[in-house]
Parts: structure tokens; C-alpha cells; sequence
């Protein structure tokens, strides 16, 4: 199948790597034993044992439905087993996460994250936009999609924290090729104990995940922040967001190793240059003003017209190496 099993002889091993393993094949003996250590739920769990009936066929039962199991197999037909695991595995490839962080309110970082967004899905990719930013207007509305169907944060609290890819794909909105996960517009909480098992869930639903955190981090912020891979700090080109930057900067770093640069011009701004010495990052991209953008977005038409934002993002989507996939 391609991957190398990582074989676990008791429940301490298996949980320390159950929230990793791209699957998880327990036996009839270790499944009671790491039940009982309440793992938290995730996607991939087959058991293997007989049917129901008896005190120990019940008891292997309510444990694999403890450790929300996707099915009790038995141990003894071998490519049963062998085909359960292949669909498990398939397309567990990991997605690229990127966040993106606004050095200041009003940087464009909603904006910009929904740009990339758009750009990777037009470059043949399966995207999928989240909304870490509980008190912001909402990466919906930026996208043009706060009419479109499907749940946001709130409603996958409701999944007992367990929330598979293929069901993620299914209940989130999609508009313009972009799945959405958004905060709630009420102000409800956001149900930050499921976040890992929903982040888990889109890596492996979709090709690209682009956050939008906010710059003043809370639980949900550092959650997403800490799944990144990489991080792309939004700077407009002015001598006060540069001194705000070094504050956000430091912050990402604790979370994310890998930071890039992009610019957004200021009329009379300092330049890109000086922004990049005073916080020592290269610049991956410099976003000019767009006079149309904000009427696009007012009507509902998202940023997907804009060529300063569309060149833009296509540079950070190069650098993280993600070509086109298919038809662009």
C-alpha cells in the first residue's frame, strides 16, 4: 500500500501515536485498554474481532464504538481486512496548510487568504478556505458565499468531535470551487476541542487549506496557527504596520517556523525593501492597490477578478511548491 506500519504492543504506544497514524488497526486485546484511555475521536479506526454476542463479543463491540470505529472486522478473512485498510489509506496524502495574519486590522489578510484560495482551486487543486478569525466579518462574506449551503464551526461541534473527511467535504459550502468553513455570524463559540479532528479531516479531503487567523491570537487562532506548515504575514508598506509586525511576527513564530513576507502598497509607504530588513523576512510578493476590488466585494463577486491579488497569490502558492494540477 506505500506506507510503513508503526506497530503498537500496548495502549500507552497506541495512543501516543493515534492522533498521527494515517489509519489505525487495532486488535480484539487492545482495543478495550486504549478505550479506556479516552482518546480523542478521529477518522480511520478499524477493530478486528467476531460478532456481537457474549460478554466479550458486546464488550469489543461498545469499545470500538468508544473509539469510534469505522467497522469490526474479523481477524480471520484476510483481504476483507486488506480492502478496508487500501480505502482508509487512499488519498491520505496531507494537505498544505498555510495561514495567513494581518499585521494590522484592516491589512486585507480575509481577502488575501480567500484570493489564495481562489487561485489554487483554479490551478486544479482542492481548496478549502477556514475561518479562524471568531470576531472578523467572516471569510464567507468575503468570498462571496454566506448565502451558500452548509455548516460552519458551530455544527461540527454537534459530530461529538468526530468529523471523517469524506462527511467534512460533503457538509461544507462550496462557491467559485472553494469549500468554506466559517465562524458563526451570531457570535456563538466556536467549538475549539474539535478543531484538530476537523483539520485532520480537510487534510485529507482537500488538496490546499488556507486559514485566516487573526493577528491578536485566542484558542482557535493558535489551534489552526499550530497545524500550518507555513505562514504568510500581510504587511501594508507603512512605518507603523512595520512596528506592529514585529509584535505578530514573534507571536506566529511560536506556532509556525516558516513566515513570508507579502507587501500591500501604500500610497507615500515606505516600499517592500525596508519592510523586509526591519523584520528580516523575504518578500514573497507585493499586493498593489486595486480600485475595483472593493466594489467586487461589496457586490458579492469575491477577489477572484483582481490581477494585483491574483499575481500575488499565484507567487505564494509557487512557493509553496504547488504548481498547477490540472487545468488551469
Amino acid at each position: 500500500m506505500g506506507v510503513t506500519p508503526e506497530v503498537a504492543s500496548d495502549a500507552v504506544t497506541a495512543r501516543r501515536a493515534w492522533s498521527t497514524a494515517s489509519a489505525v488497526l487495532l486488535s480484539a486485546d487492545l482495543a478495550g485498554p486504549l478505550a479506556r484511555t479516552a482518546p480523542p475521536r478521529r477518522d480511520g479506526v478499524l477493530v478486528l474481532g467476531g460478532e456481537p454476542g457474549g460478554t466479550a463479543g458486546d464488550t469489543l463491540w461498545r469499545d470500538a464504538v468508544l473509539l469510534g470505529a469505522t467497522a469490526v472486522l474479523d481477524p480471520t478473512d484476510e483481504t476483507a481486512v486488506l480492502a478496508r485498510l487500501g480505502e482508509l489509506l487512499d488519498g491520505r496524502d496531507e494537505a498544505a496548510f498555510l495561514a495567513v495574519v494581518g499585521a494590522v486590522g484592516g491589512a486585507g489578510a480575509s481577502t488575501f487568504a480567500t484570493a489564495v484560495a481562489l487561485h489554487a482551486g483554479r490551478r486544479g487543486h482542492r481548496p478549502v478556505l477556514v475561518d479562524a478569525d471568531t470576531r472578523g466579518a467572516g471569510v464567507d462574506l468575503v468570498l462571496g458565499a454566506e448565502r451558500a449551503e452548509g455548516v460552519r464551526w458551530p455544527e461540527l461541534g454537534g459530530a461529538g468531535g468526530h468529523v471523517g473527511a469524506t462527511r467534512l467535504a460533503r457538509l461544507l459550502p462550496v462557491h467559485h470551487g472553494v469549500a468554506v468553513l466559517a465562524c458563526p455570524r451570531d457570535g456563538s463559540a466556536v467549538p475549539v476541542d474539535v478543531a484538530p479532528d476537523v483539520l485532520t479531516a480537510a487534510s485529507r479531503a482537500f488538496d490546499v487549506v488556507v486559514a485566516d487567523v487573526p493577528r491578536h491570537l485566542d484558542p482557535l487562532g493558535s489551534a489552526v496557527l499550530a497545524r500550518c506548515e507555513g505562514a504568510v504575514l500581510l504587511v501594508p508598506e507603512d512605518v507603523r504596520c512595520v512596528a506592529a509586525a514585529r509584535i505578530v511576527l514573534a507571536q506566529v513564530r511560536e506556532h509556525v517556523p516558516r513566515v513570508a513576507l507579502v507587501t500591500t502598497r501604500r500610497a507615500g509607504g515606505v516600499g517592500s525593501g525596508p519592510v523586509a530588513e526591519a523584520l528580516r523576512l523575504p518578500v514573497v510578493a507585493r499586493v498593489a492597490h486595486d480600485r475595483r476590488l472593493r466594489a467586487d466585494l461589496d457586490h458579492g463577486r469575491g477577489p477572484g477578478r483582481s490581477r494585483p491579488l491574483r499575481r500575488a497569490s499565484g507567487q505564494v502558492l509557487d512557493v509553496l511548491g504547488l504548481a498547477a494540477a490540472g487545468p488551469s
